[in-house]
């Protein structure tokens, strides 16, 4: 799902977005906001199975996930006045936010995680 970010606005949209490949079926529910600071704010939460390899064993198994997840992403470069505040902030330069690759790229993040049977 792409949106384009001057279509973004200060009162939350909610979205939905059911994710499968081989490893994953994931279905997010959220909203998207933009701050007054000019970030987009993308609160969601991930629902679902995804196949992981024990790191103990190196076996695969499927692990359900419910976890909840904020992310904040900007058009251009981010530049960070107060290091505090918004240090991780996903940048795009072409107009436009595309949850699908955001979502599938914190999906393999989880999957990097240190798994236990």
């Amino acid at each position: 799902m792409k949106i384009e970010i001057r279509k973004i606005s200060l009162e939350p949209k909610k979205f939905n977005l059911n994710l499968k490949d081989i490893d994953f079926d994931i279905n997010i529910n959220g909203s998207i906001c933009k701050l007054i600071n000019g970030l987009i704010k993308i609160e969601s939460n991930l629902i679902g199975k995804i196949n992981v390899i024990c790191d103990i064993s190196g076996d695969e198994y499927t692990q359900n996930i419910d976890r909840a997840l904020t992310l904040f992403a900007n058009n251009g470069i981010w530049k960070n006045n107060d290091v505090d505040d918004y240090c991780d902030v996903i940048e795009f330069f072409d107009s436009f936010i595309n949850l699908d690759s955001i979502f599938i790229s914190e999906i393999e993040s989880i999957k990097l995680e240190y798994h236990i049977k």
